[in-house]
């Protein structure tokens, strides 16, 4: 079992301040505040992937090409963040999504390529 897992509600608040810092780094304006982030973590709209250095939220959305992960936010230790990949992705194809996809800066695309990600359109894309 991979050690990180979906954080459960009941520690969302524990781990959500320990995190905060490396995600709100990542947060633009644009794509919501703290209040509407936290509101969809609660809620069980967005999920907290919350490692040791590194932490990622994802929503599960369908659009008109099918189901698929988006990744929102990551912050903290780039390794761990690359070693969280995995685990998210079995995640994703358990809950039925078809791809990632990600929204964020250029150098993702750097990164990323090298695990199957391209970018299309605005964003990097990976079938799973």
């Amino acid at each position: 079992m991979s050690p990180w897992l979906a954080v459960a509600r009941r520690s969302l608040v524990k781990d959500w301040v320990r995190c905060r810092s490396w995600l709100l780094a990542a947060l633009e304006p644009a794509c919501g505040d703290e209040a509407s982030l936290l509101a969809d973590l609660a809620s069980g709209r967005a999920h907290l992937w919350a490692g040791k250095a590194a932490a990622l939220v994802t929503q599960c959305v369908v659009d008109d090409r099918g189901a698929c992960l988006h990744v929102w936010l990551a912050g903290g230790d780039l390794d761990e963040i690359l070693a969280m990949r995995p685990g998210v992705e079995a995640w994703a194809r358990g809950r039925g999504c078809e791809r990632v996809t990600i929204n964020g800066r250029r150098g993702w695309t750097r990164v990323l390529g090298r695990y199957g990600y391209a970018r299309v359109g605005g964003e990097l894309e990976r079938r799973l």
